[in-house]
């Protein structure tokens, strides 16, 4: 009996070292698989922060390219409305020139003659330096308008400068020109008489 009971301890100490063996390897496969699913859970984590990452990258570049799209729009409106600024620029001064032309036109009726063109022979154009041609040396007389049936009520003497203001206008077969002499005084004078450089 003695033998028989030692025996059954001796299988009884067995099976609780087997049991103690076993739970220690659960616990060991427990904290393993606890490791892992950390791991994983990590490895999600990483995947997801990836996932935004790429999806923000895609969001950035869409932006850009719309950007870009809308860069190009407006270059080309930007073109579209410098050519219609200058073609509207070129009509203002086409009409302005056409306006010039037609009040100048006007006032050399008003002033009893036809305007004579821009720039009459001889240089002699609105803005040139002209001189009393010394030629003959008598006085060129100024007067307050043009034409030979108007006051003259000075006498530039040969060699004067002056400015040439506004004219031709052709009266009583003289192309007359408003002017301004080297001293301040303005009227018209015969044209005849002028020259652009001092003889």
């Amino acid at each position: 009996m003695l033998f028989g009971g030692g025996k059954k301890k001796e299988e009884e100490e067995k099976a609780k070292a087997q049991q103690e063996q076993a739970a220690q390897a659960m616990r060991q496969m427990s904290d393993q698989l606890a490791q892992k699913g950390k791991e994983i859970a990590d490895l999600q984590k990483q995947l997801e922060a990836a996932r935004k990452e790429a999806s923000a990258g895609d969001a950035a570049e869409k932006a850009l390219a719309e950007a870009q799209a809308q860069m190009r729009q407006m270059q080309a409106e930007m073109a579209r409305l410098q050519a219609e600024a200058a073609k509207a620029q070129q009509e203002a001064a086409a009409a302005v020139s056409a306006a010039a032309a037609g009040v100048a036109a006007k006032v050399g009726e008003a002033l009893g003659g036809a305007p004579a063109a821009a720039t009459a022979p001889g240089g002699l154009a609105v803005g040139v330096t002209a001189y009393v041609r010394k030629t003959g040396g008598q006085n060129l007389r100024l007067r307050n308008g043009p034409g030979l049936d108007t006051n003259a009520f000075a006498g530039l003497p040969p060699g004067t400068s002056m400015t040439l203001l506004e004219g031709p206008v052709q009266k009583d077969n003289y192309p007359w020109w408003r002017i301004r002499a080297s001293d301040g005084r303005e009227g018209w004078v015969a044209g005849t008489e002028l020259v652009t450089q001092p003889d």
